[in-house]
C-alpha cells in the first residue's frame, strides 16, 4: 500500500475486526466499547471514531491527548502537511482527539468496512455482521 496513513487506518480496522472475532456466542469487549450508544450495532460514525482513536492513541507518543506535527507525520506521506492543517480545526498547532474524530468522519474513515460488513443494508453493522465480515477476510472461527 503506497499511502502510509491509509495503511495505518486499515491496520486499525483489522484490529477492530479481530477484536470482534471471539467465539460465536461471546460478547466482544471492543465491539461493546465501539458501540458508544449501546444499541447493539455500530454506526458509520462509531466505526470511524474507533478507528481514528486507535490511530490517534498509537501516534500520541507523550500521551497528552494532542498530536503535534511531529507525532502526526508518517514517513513517506507527502500530503501530511495539508492533512494536518485540515485536521487542526482551530489552527492552534495541535490536533486533539475531537478534531481528529471530526476530520476522520469528514474523510470517511472506515467507510469501506462499514459498507462491506452491512450485509442486510440497514445502515448499521451488528456484531454478527462484523464477525461474518472478518471471517470472510480471515477465515472461520477457530
Amino acid at each position: 500500500m503506497k499511502n502510509p496513513i491509509q495503511f495505518t487506518v486499515v491496520l486499525a480496522a483489522i484490529g477492530l475486526l479481530a477484536a470482534c472475532q471471539t467465539t460465536p456466542t461471546a460478547k466482544s469487549k471492543k465491539f461493546d466499547e465501539t458501540d458508544t450508544n449501546h444499541d447493539g450495532r455500530l454506526s458509520r460514525e462509531e466505526i470511524s471514531d474507533r478507528i481514528v482513536t486507535e490511530v490517534f492513541d498509537g501516534r500520541d507518543t507523550n500521551k497528552n491527548g494532542k498530536l503535534t506535527k511531529a507525532e502526526w507525520d508518517v514517513p513517506g506521506e507527502e500530503r501530511r502537511n495539508s492533512l494536518f492543517r485540515k485536521a487542526d480545526a482551530n489552527h492552534d498547532g495541535v490536533v486533539t482527539l475531537a478534531e481528529a474524530k471530526a476530520f476522520g468522519r469528514k474523510r470517511g474513515v472506515g467507510n469501506d468496512f462499514y459498507k462491506d460488513a452491512d450485509t442486510n443494508h440497514d445502515g448499521y453493522d451488528s456484531l454478527k455482521e462484523a464477525r461474518a465480515y472478518y471471517a470472510s477476510k480471515e477465515g472461520p472461527f477457530r
